[in-house]
């Protein structure tokens, strides 16, 4: 999955920016409002996207985002009425880019709307929601070191002094967040007791490091090693003792006020322990159901009720996993069901790498290899290539144990900056042989590298438009990329990869099966592990995060399966239209080339090559 998940966009931070665009129309000269009005809202946006002042306005970098419930109020309130600024303007005379402009806004600002709608929980401006203020998986406690080690750029003092004015405004984040948990746990807004527990178990072990071993401050002290370290003459650089002075100020401020602030934070929710339960679903909670029905909605662009959504996950995994039954019988495995069968090949030693600092070497090294293949090989299938490179990291240590599995980074805006494929490796027997090379061509290529960076690269689109995400149609990509190498033929040597393939497919729609159960079926939380233990075999510790992740992120784990129906369905339109003339170079154009839309637009744009296409054929 991408970093941003459902809930907008994460970006490199460009050296560089894009600048405010001059407007060429009235129109353009408000979607630049508006784009102004979010990033000067969303300092950290605005940092991740790499603009300038002119754009977020002046001081952001010295900024964070206001957590507050006051700030949250503002924000809401402010997304209900963009859509509202929009829906005033008449698209009658909008054509080109401006037309689409206008329906991907629409679309994302009625999403925005959409959760704007519950006065609870998390809300971002560019659309999602989540039930709850922070839990295991968000919160400023979790999100600010990595933003400030990985997004604060430090190339001069001055920046190291603004990394620690924003380090300052760190305690007040977290206890926005707080804040906000506490005005919702007093209107019956709280999370199930496993989840407080899961966050007090990470809010205390961040307490327990010690605060010059916090990443907050070895992140600064390492980049400015270059001005504290004795030169080769053993001379001290002139901005020794300033920069020394700014580690010891880093130091003091999480010792004396961020440690203290997530320890407030841990002691409320020991506080809301007795009134919690561990009921999953967000049925319990007052509108939950109708908030359950919003973030389907938003994460899946469809209107797909949970029942149509649950059946479908039914079917789908019926059939894969007939289809996995076949396959795992021509590996010599029939005895068993198929989760238990794939449950033995996950256990299986042969398909692991070593549990050593050589075998995370080598797991490297064959992902470096098989995305370089793919890129070999992509110029048979896309016709436009990103112009950005992209690199495959290690996770680093210090955020291995909050980070999911894999993520992409995309490059910066200004292109400065490559792609980043990052591997978790906290535990290789999470990233097995059977399912790694499935990984790969999600989160790489042919996946959200070519999805996001392309998109990237059209520095012609407003600012608005690159800076938007929709789950459903970044992750039914990176499924439809998964699809697309199985059908180009990239596991005829590594049967046992394809049957990860399987797995990887089976997983998401069994995600269908149990997003839908927790939050409208009222399954409970051991359930949800049983179901997806007996379907997918996985490790166990793969599954409870897993399951965990559906609770706190209602709705989004279905954008990836009905993201790729979506797909797919166009595609096969496609080649029933065109027939012997369809080109899925073409088709992949019109699908990735005016960056991330809702369906509802994107089927506008496949039609219209469609209709191209079939022009050209009859010309010849």
């Amino acid at each position: 999955m991408t970093r941003f998940v459902a809930l907008a966009l994460v970006l490199v931070l460009a050296a560089c920016g894009p600048r405010a665009p001059t407007p060429q129309s009235a129109f353009d000269g408000r979607v630049s409002d508006w784009t102004r009005e979010i990033l000067a809202e969303s300092p950290e946006l605005a940092t991740r996207a790499g603009v300038d002042e002119e754009v977020a306005g002046a001081g952001f970098r010295r900024r964070l985002d206001d957590r507050s419930p006051e700030a949250d109020e503002r924000r809401r309130t402010a997304a209900l009425r963009r859509v509202a600024e929009l829906r005033a303007i008449s698209a009658r005379d909008l054509t080109g880019e401006e037309a689409i402009t206008y329906q991907t806004l629409e679309a994302q600002f009625a999403a925005a709307a959409e959760g704007a709608a519950f006065a609870f929980g998390g809300f971002t401006q560019l659309g999602g929601a989540t039930p709850y203020a922070f839990n295991q998986l968000d919160g400023a406690y979790l999100e600010l070191p990595d933003f400030l080690d990985t997004r604060h750029a430090i190339t001069s003092l001055a920046d190291a002094e603004d990394y620690v004015v924003r380090l300052r405004a760190a305690p007040a984040a977290i206890d926005g967040d707080t804040a906000r948990m506490r005005r919702d746990a007093e209107a019956g807004i709280i999370p199930p007791l496993f989840i407080i527990d899961r966050t007090i178990a990470n809010l205390d072990s961040a307490v327990s490091v010690p605060a010059g071993a916090q990443i907050y401050v070895t992140s600064l002290r390492d980049r400015l090693a270059p001005l504290t370290a004795p030169g080769a003459d053993g001379a001290q650089h002139p901005d020794a003792p300033r920069a020394q002075a700014l580690i010891s100020q880093a130091e003091a401020i999480v010792r004396d006020r961020i440690t203290p602030a997530n320890q407030r934070a841990a002691a409320l929710l020991r506080s809301l322990r007795a009134r919690a339960t561990n009921d999953a679903g967000v049925w319990r909670l007052p509108e939950g159901e109708a908030f359950y029905r919003a973030t389907l909605k938003i994460e899946t662009m469809t209107d797909l009720t949970p029942d149509q959504i649950h059946q479908i996950g039914l079917q789908r995994v019926a059939a894969l996993t007939r289809e996995l039954d076949v396959a795992l019988r021509r590996q010599g495995m029939a005895q068993g069901t198929v989760g238990e069968r794939l449950a033995q090949m996950t256990a299986d030693p042969r398909h692991r790498y070593a549990e050593t600092e050589e075998g995370r070497a080598q797991l490297l090294a064959d992902v470096r290899a098989r995305v370089a293949h793919v890129m070999q090989l992509a110029p048979n299938w896309f016709s436009t290539l990103p112009r950005a490179a992209l690199e495959v990291r290690r996770v680093p240590l210090a955020a291995e144990a909050a980070s999911s599995g894999a993520y992409y980074e995309p490059p910066s805006l200004d292109g400065s900056q490559p792609g980043v494929y990052y591997i978790n490796m906290r535990s290789l027997a999470e990233m097995t042989r059977i399912d790694l090379p499935t990984q790969d061509y999600h989160e790489a290529a042919p996946g959200h590298h070519f999805q996001i960076a392309l998109a990237r690269e059209r520095a012609d689109l407003p600012l608005l438009r690159r800076l938007m995400g929709f789950s459903a149609y970044a992750e039914g990509w990176g499924l439809y990329a998964e699809q697309l190498a199985d059908e180009q033929r990239l596991y005829e040597r590594d049967p046992v990869g394809r049957i990860g393939y399987l797995r990887w497919q089976l997983w998401r729609a069994a995600r269908l099966v149990v997003d839908t159960g927790i939050h409208a079926k009222r399954w409970t939380r051991e359930e949800a592990i049983t179901y997806l233990s007996q379907a997918t075999g996985d490790a166990p510790g793969v599954i409870v995060s897993e399951v965990e992740r559906y609770v706190v992120w209602p709705g989004q784990a279905c954008s990836y399966e009905l993201g790729r129906r979506e797909i797919e369905a166009l595609r096969e339109e496609a080649r029933n239209r065109l027939g012997p003339d369809f080109d899925l170079k073409g088709f992949h154009d019109s699908v990735l080339h005016e960056g991330e839309l809702p369906f509802s637009v994107l089927g506008g744009q496949v039609r219209a090559w469609i209709a191209t296409r079939a022009e050209e054929a009859a010309r010849r």
